[in-house]
């Protein structure tokens, strides 16, 4: 670093004399500027190369928390993987900050990502269609959910270009790839207020969306209140969209079957919705 900077101090003192020069040639000097800024990127996309490098040694294997229906895969969520990496980057000095850039076809969203470090910066993007309806053809959301669960995709999928991140098999939190040990039951919790942990049944803050489980002879209303729960615990629109997204299906079947119950269901979470979209 000191010899980089002691680099830096001898190409503006040169800079400097040759513009005090009235008989220097300015093609030069040009090119002198030009080796200099040269110089500087080539410093600056080292440092960025090897904080990127410790960064990514610290970053185990990400677990899954989430079923895709359609493809009948496993994923990581956006708010498990970037919960999982944000202490790691940061405390490399990486940022990262998203965007959208406007595409010439009406159902597709580009999604942009920056990863910098206050010295060099990247650039990755990826293309994401925006899905209103399921496979069978249904509407599923409307556009506007459409477009930020599309959103939610896009940067799930730019981080793990970004650090080059490995997604595997959930192995109840065992990280290091211990023995298994099955999830213990979990509590009813006391109140609206009170999340527990699906896995551990403890009492936490936050969960992260996943598939709910509908099991034989469960009734619809053991469906319906942790799912309720959840979403009135939701701390983004984007997460709200995650968990509809993930448990769309059986919210579909219950809009077809018990529409009452549905409605109710509806009205229950209206007020945390509004809360998310002002």
């Amino acid at each position: 670093m000191n010899n980089q900077l002691q680099a830096t101090r001898d190409y503006h003192s040169v800079i400097e004399r040759a513009a005090m020069d009235p008989n220097f040639d300015v093609d030069k000097l040009e090119r002198l500027v030009a080796m200099q800024e040269a110089s500087q990127q080539r410093s600056a996309d080292q440092l960025f190369n090897e904080a990127l490098s410790k960064a990514e040694a610290e970053m185990s294997v990400i677990s899954t928390n989430a079923n895709n229906q359609q493809t009948k895969s496993r994923y990581a969520t956006f708010a498990r993987l970037d919960g999982e990496i944000r202490p790691i980057y940061t405390g490399h000095g990486f940022g990262i900050q998203f965007n959208t850039e406007p595409m010439g076809e009406p159902n597709v969203i580009r999604v942009v990502g920056m990863l910098s470090n206050g010295m060099a910066q990247r650039r990755f993007q990826v293309d994401m269609p925006i899905v209103t309806q399921g496979i069978r053809g249904q509407d599923m959301m409307t556009r506007t959910h459409a477009t930020m669960s599309a959103i939610s995709y896009g940067k799930r999928a730019l981080e793990i270009m970004m650090f080059n991140l490995a997604i595997g098999d959930d192995d109840d939190g065992n990280r290091a790839g211990g023995s298994y040990r099955p999830p213990a039951p979990a509590p009813a919790p006391r109140s609206m207020d009170e999340l527990t942990d699906p896995h551990t049944g403890e009492v936490v803050d936050h969960v992260d969306p996943f598939r709910l489980e509908m099991h034989e002879g469960q009734t619809w209303a053991a469906f319906i209140e942790p799912l309720q729960r959840y979403l009135k615990h939701c701390r983004s629109i984007a997460e709200w969209d995650e968990w509809r997204l993930l448990n769309q299906d059986l919210l579909l079947k219950l809009k077809e079957t018990k529409p009452q119950l549905f409605r109710l269901f509806e009205k229950n979470i209206e007020a945390k919705h509004e809360e998310l979209t002002k």
